[in-house]
């Protein structure tokens, strides 16, 4: 599991160098349109083995596809179980993927286009035109991978994400959907924490984070918590959460999590332990 940020929010200007205009939205399917001129020059020139488009997703790979046939399976899916399960609606924004066969050939290509992403194992950079997912093959690329799109999918679906639950929502969204409820490695710490260091939340600590470098291993764990309490605790939790992401939609400042969960639960913090632990 991470113990550092894997994601980075940069400007569209650092990728510049990198733009490729995407597939029309198709939801789960795979769609085999050529190109245009400008994406079939780059085409010829990248270092790329393969592309695919999938739904929403440009996936450029510098290894085969069947090699991570899984992956690419659980990003079809992933979509689709995001808007169920939080009740939101993505997007037709292009989300291109960019995998690579090493950490050798992902820093030399992000050190041109993305310098400050070089050293991240993972990250995510948005842009006007799409969102951009680069990772390298490693043994938790799978995690990786679905960690960053998940970035990306709630971009699509809400005009902005504050920083604590775009990370807890990515933490839970990393792992397969058959293990996301019961068995992430954070569930472990957390239950570990609450017996043996009388661990409790502090969501209004979470909220104060306005940038990523702010977020430590232990607030991704603990943000991930919180998510986990919203998503399978009591009604009243999930039912705040539903009006957060409705007063984010309106356009309006929503008001804080940590004040309508407390008008809903009224010993909120416990009632966050006793779910986790």
């Amino acid at each position: 599991m991470r113990f550092v940020p894997l994601t980075v929010c940069l400007t569209l200007m650092a990728m510049a160098a990198a733009s490729v205009t995407a597939a029309p939205w198709s939801r789960f399917k795979t769609n085999t349109a050529s190109k245009t001129k400008n994406s079939r020059q780059e085409a010829s020139s990248s270092p790329f083995l393969e592309e695919q488009e999938l739904g929403p997703y440009l996936i450029r790979s510098e290894f085969p596809l069947r090699d991570v046939h899984e992956l690419v399976q659980d990003l079809g899916e992933l979509q689709q179980d995001l808007e169920e399960t939080l009740r939101l609606e993505c997007q037709p924004r292009a989300i291109q993927i960019h995998l690579f066969q090493s950490k050798r050939s992902y820093d030399d290509y992000l050190r041109i286009r993305v310098p400050e992403g070089v050293n991240r194992q993972a990250l995510y950079v948005p842009g006007t035109d799409a969102g951009r997912v680069y990772a390298y093959r490693q043994r938790e690329l799978d995690i990786d991978v679905r960690h960053e799109t998940t970035h990306a999918l709630l971009h699509t679906a809400l005009p902005y994400v504050p920083i604590w639950i775009d990370e807890g929502l990515a933490e839970y969204f990393e792992m397969p959907a058959a293990l996301r409820a019961k068995n992430h490695p954070h569930r472990k710490e957390l239950r570990d924490a609450i017996r043996y260091q009388r661990w409790r939340p502090n969501l209004k600590g979470l909220e104060s984070k306005r940038k990523l470098m702010d977020m430590n291993g232990k607030d991704y764990r603990d943000s991930w918590g919180i998510v986990h309490f919203l998503l399978h605790g009591p009604v009243e939790a999930r039912q705040g959460l539903d009006q957060y992401f409705e007063e984010i939609l309106s356009g309006e400042p929503p008001t804080p999590l940590s004040q309508t969960l407390r008008k809903r639960i009224p010993d909120l913090d416990q009632a966050i332990v006793d779910h986790l632990k």
